[in-house]
């Protein structure tokens, strides 16, 4: 369990309505009282410019996040392709 194999990725981009720090210390927060802390056995996150993809390692959490926050499931290919841009530039 929490191989990158095993990730279900959920992709929340920094805009409404989580471009406030208020929202996304509430998500945060129901996040972790949901799920627990964040580890490499129920879920993990990873902030960057535009966005914060979290990780999930059940399928069950990964929907429920999902219908919470509308983000977008990521593929470990686009995953790939998309860090594959980053090198390539």
């Amino acid at each position: 369990m929490g191989a990158l194999t095993d990730t279900i990725t959920i992709r929340v981009p920094w805009q409404d309505p989580y471009d406030k720090d208020f929202m996304w210390n509430e998500l945060l927060a129901w996040t972790t009282e949901t799920y627990g802390l964040p580890s490499g056995s129920n879920w993990s996150y990873h902030p960057t410019h535009d966005y914060m993809d979290f990780h999930f390692y059940d399928e069950h959490y990964a929907t429920m996040f999902q219908l919470k926050t509308g983000g977008e499931r990521w593929s470990l290919e686009e995953q790939a392709v998309e860090l594959l841009g980053v090198y390539v530039s």
